[in-house]
């Protein structure tokens, strides 16, 4: 399958994520027709009045008995019994992808749920989003111009990775190929510690005997760092506890290097602090030129 075309589409978790793939294939006529499938009538209701998807059903076999390619772009917690109830629905070359954020645990939920149907399961994740949710701030251009991590497993069908691959290079994103171990390493370390962060500090704040006069004092320092503390919190709480060993260690190395902080400044080690945001400074800088 290159850039075109995807004849039947079915999204599982008609939301940012899911909305966004929509509306993107849309613009680049690479889909023609477009079912939803969720829990909620009205979430449903309003994705098909907004133009994302086409038809939407609550029954799962109905909603993707004609589908070329499935995604499922629902909560992490919910992907193990999705596969499960998904499994007898499936034609034999259906194309199934995810859009998670944690690798490992769905992956394993896949072979557990999918059975022979694990070969057509090419797992993902869009490194893209918003603290905004839901179908309402989809956006067409969500993924263009970033990376969207796929981990195959051995025994995925070649033409099963291919399709994916094509499809998010459609709507413009570059695929990067890891293993699912790897992913949950990586993003333990660049997007959910700083959310834990973001999350702490503000709950940090809140604590405080003096919170208003702290947030009439807010600057802009304090607004960019915790930015992403407006992201769902249930989302949040599936993805720290389906990634939890590897958070953890990350929080650990995190506090360590808290602890060397507090050292330095207990010391008044000038030099050293410098030292410390100097590098830190130089490393930002490199990232910043690298994404732009």
């Amino acid at each position: 399958m290159s850039i075109k075309l995807i004849h039947h589409l079915t999204i599982i978790g008609v939301g940012l994520i899911g909305g966004s793939v929509a509306k993107a294939l849309r613009c680049q006529n690479a889909v023609g027709h477009v079912t939803g499938f969720g829990r909620r009538e009205s979430t449903l209701q309003r994705a098909q009045a907004l133009g994302v998807i086409d038809s939407w059903s609550l029954d799962l076999g109905a909603a993707v008995e004609q589908a070329e390619v499935v995604i499922i772009s629902s909560p992490v917690n919910t992907i193990a019994s999705i596969f499960h109830e998904l499994k007898s629905y499936l034609g034999e070359t259906t194309i199934v992808t995810d859009a998670g954020s944690v690798k490992g645990s769905i992956v394993d939920a896949a072979v557990r749920g999918l059975g022979d149907k694990i070969i057509n399961f090419v797992p993902g994740h869009p490194i893209a989003g918003k603290e905004k949710s839901g179908v309402d701030a989809a956006s067409e251009t969500l993924f263009y111009g970033h990376r969207t991590i796929l981990t195959p497993m051995a025994n995925t069908r070649t033409e099963a990775i291919s399709a994916v691959k094509d499809m998010w290079e459609t709507i413009g994103a570059e695929v990067v190929f890891m293993e699912p171990s790897v992913h949950d390493d990586l993003l333990a370390l660049t997007s959910h510690l700083p959310h834990a962060l973001a999350f702490i500090l503000v709950d940090l704040l809140s604590r405080q005997n003096n919170t208003k006069n702290c947030l009439n004092l807010s600057a802009g320092g304090f607004y960019d760092i915790t930015r992403i503390a407006s992201s769902d919190p249930v989302m949040w709480r599936d993805i720290f506890l389906s990634n939890k060993h590897a958070i953890l260690q990350r929080l650990t190395e995190y506090s360590s290097a808290i602890d060397d902080l507090v050292g330095l400044i207990d010391r008044s080690d000038s030099s050293a602090l410098e030292e410390m945001f100097k590098h830190a400074n130089e490393v930002r800088r490199q990232i910043k030129d690298r994404r732009s």
